[in-house]
């Protein structure tokens, strides 16, 4: 693998978690810059704890990881959206990025009058002023350097392929600078057109045609379920549909 890495996806009502890893045993990895990401939360708080406290007890030797940072969609559909937004908020070392969930349910507490006006954003009413305040500086993308991850350490499997890894909540389009790409695509792209055969054009999975240079973490897509690609990992897993919660440790 490009990078040193293992997958962790723990089932919805907190049923024992399966791991699969792509590295050595996790004894040999536990390094202080290791940073946890996770998939599209939902409001499902108790999976949001399980998977921590399991990656953290079993695959981190017990410690606290560098640094914690979600895809985004921490809220709406689950059952405690609010208390999801509360507890990240107020974890030290979290991130997440904005997903289009969280930017709809931001209009909702602002009181945007469309979706004031349909139930399934009443729970935006539990939010704090400062819960709200930190859901409105939520940044689009995040990204971690390769120096973060893989330190002084040249030996690592993680430095034969060094690549900066960029968070995002749904994806980026290959052509376009990073620094170009728009929100709506960043928050809600899934597909591209691509032609299959010089003559048919079809939807094809953006992060299949994604080809770096930096490693590509984000979520979105609870279809297609769990995307292991060369450059992009896809961890929207369904955890709020009764599936899984998934993670990613890096490096």
């Amino acid at each position: 693998d490009n990078l040193e890495r293992m997958i962790l996806t723990g089932e919805k009502q907190s049923r024992v978690n399966n791991v699969t890893t792509s590295s050595e045993n996790s004894s040999k990895l536990a390094r202080n810059n290791r940073i946890l990401a996770i998939g599209d939360v939902h409001g499902c708080l108790e999976e949001l704890r399980n998977l921590v406290q399991k990656a953290t007890r079993e695959h981190n030797h017990g410690k606290q990881f560098a640094a914690i940072v979600l895809v985004g969609d921490l809220c709406n559909k689950g059952p405690s959206s609010a208390e999801v937004i509360h507890y990240v908020r107020n974890q030290p070392r979290w991130f997440s990025v904005r997903g289009n969930h969280d930017d709809r349910a931001l209009a909702a507490a602002l009181g945007d009058e469309e979706c004031c006006s349909k139930p399934k954003y009443q729970w935006v009413n539990a939010l704090s002023d400062d819960d709200v305040t930190w859901m409105s500086n939520l940044p689009y993308t995040i990204t971690i350097p390769k120096t973060m991850l893989n330190g002084n350490d040249s030996r690592s499997s993680s430095a034969k392929k060094q690549q900066d890894v960029i968070i995002v909540h749904a994806g980026l389009i290959p052509t376009i600078a990073l620094e170009n790409q728009e929100t709506k695509t960043m928050i809600t792209i899934r597909n591209l057109l691509g032609n299959n055969d010089g003559t048919t054009t079809s939807e094809v999975a953006w992060a299949k045609m994604w080809q770096g240079p930096e490693l590509v973490i984000f979520g979105h897509d609870a279809k297609r379920g769990l995307q292991q690609e060369e450059n992009a990992i896809g961890l929207d897993s369904g955890c709020v549909y009764g599936k899984k919660l998934t993670g990613v440790i890096l490096p």
